[in-house]
């Protein structure tokens, strides 16, 4: 996409208003509370409409209510970050319903993960926004969340300076390598389901981050069999993969990501690392944020990854 332009939000600041949206599932009203009290403490206000702790099926509400408080978040000139209270499922079914006028004409920080990758998705390729792949209110956020959680959270959104070197315990190198390119991705199965929408991932010269949960790896092999057949990796950069939950092989014979990568992609030369913490993972384990759409440089041989750029003007 050779005219993409890119837009960074601006930073967010101490006495900044944080909007919660509810894109996805209902959730619970105490963990919402305890979510909003922890954005308060840290010095920002926080604003919501009492229509999210609406409900529909498994939803928050009816598809157009939702994305209406979404369209109302990003003209509000006093928000200038959107939280989402939950993922789960049904943020796709909000897309038909989202303004892109408004949001192009208020590009702002727009942070979930899990199902709210489709709204990620959309927003990178329609409003050409950064978006952050990254915590929700009513469930990573709280008193005593995890102090790395919060200290990459802030720090991403709050600091116009390239976030630098990261590199954990849990990170395992696939294939080694050095790359450098565009960060994108989000849950597996997210991804999935935009292809062949407007707003399906673009790979060219990317580093594309893949995460899931409680999938059986037969269905995470037939995920990237599906992204080899749409060409997704023909010209990629390099591949991040979250810690994976819970996606096991539950035929018994003990087949690994390993195993997948080198039965589908085993000419793919990119570096590829495994057990990066953003998205889901255990209860109190950290959970990184990603900015999408930005410059990185992804180091199998460390391993490690690095943000090249900042995220936020």
């Amino acid at each position: 996409m050779p005219n993409f332009i890119v837009r960074k939000p601006l930073r967010l600041k101490k006495k900044d208003t944080i909007g919660i949206v509810a894109p996805a599932w209902s959730f619970d009203p105490g963990n919402f509370k305890r979510g909003v009290e922890k954005l308060r403490s840290l010095g920002f206000r926080v604003k919501y409409d009492r229509a999210i702790f609406s409900k529909y099926w498994s939803m928050a509400g009816y598809d157009d209510e939702r994305a209406r408080l979404i369209n109302q978040m990003f003209a509000d000139k006093e928000v200038k970050a959107i939280f989402c209270a939950k993922a789960g499922y049904g943020s796709i079914r909000t897309i038909p319903y989202l303004d892109r006028n408004i949001i192009r004409r208020n590009p702002k920080i727009f942070i979930g993960y899990s199902d709210i990758t489709i709204l990620l998705s959309y927003l990178h390729k329609t409003a050409g926004m950064v978006v952050f792949h990254g915590p929700v209110v009513a469930d990573e956020i709280y008193e005593n969340m995890n102090p790395i959680t919060l200290d990459y959270l802030l720090s991403i959104l709050m600091q116009p300076q390239p976030l630098g070197e990261m590199s954990f315990s849990t990170l395992k190198t696939l294939r080694p390598g050095k790359a450098s390119g565009i960060l994108l991705g989000g849950n597996m199965s997210l991804i999935m389901s935009a292809i062949g929408t407007p707003y399906d991932i673009d790979t060219y010269n990317k580093i594309l981050f893949l995460e899931d949960i409680g999938e059986d790896l037969e269905f995470i092999d037939n995920y990237l069999m599906h992204l080899k057949l749409a060409g997704k990796f023909k010209r990629i950069k390099g591949i991040i993969f979250g810690k994976m939950l819970d996606c096991l092989d539950h035929s018994g014979k003990k087949y690994t990501i390993q195993d997948i990568l080198n039965d589908i992609l085993p000419d793919l030369d990119v570096p590829i690392i495994y057990g990066f913490p953003s998205g889901h993972r255990g209860r109190e384990e950290m959970d990184i944020t990603l900015p999408f759409g930005v410059s990185v440089t992804l180091d199998a041989n460390v391993p490690k990854l690095i943000v090249n750029e900042p995220a936020v003007s």
